[in-house]
């Protein structure tokens, strides 16, 4: 292989040094910036792998918390809120049933 040698003005050498100079000081950069998002990367991973145990032992608490606690037997409340929520859907349908009746009256 030959070697070719060309003939630079001090002003180009030195432009063109600093040019490559510059392109090695933003691979750099670039270098560490990927070596800091693997870093971050790792340290996200550790914690949903940590996070990930917490809830599964919160989870395995709760069932023990769960079969410890005495049961209890839940008041006739909730089968009246039941019942009103019919009716006041029963409510709302006749007045939507009126409002279309007056609305066809009018046309």
């Amino acid at each position: 292989m030959e070697n070719i040698h060309i003939k630079l003005e001090s002003d180009e050498a030195i432009h063109s040094k600093r040019d490559i100079l510059s392109a090695e000081i933003n691979l750099l950069n670039i270098a560490k910036k990927i070596e800091d998002y693997r870093n971050l990367r790792k340290k996200e991973l550790l914690r949903k792998i940590t996070l990930k145990t917490k809830i599964k032992e919160t989870i395995e608490e709760m069932k023990k918390l769960k079969e410890q606690l005495p049961r209890t037997k839940i008041p006739k409340i909730e089968e009246e809120f039941v019942s009103l929520e019919k009716t006041s859907k029963l409510k709302l349908e006749d007045e939507l049933k009126e409002i279309k009746e007056k609305l066809a009256r009018l046309s």
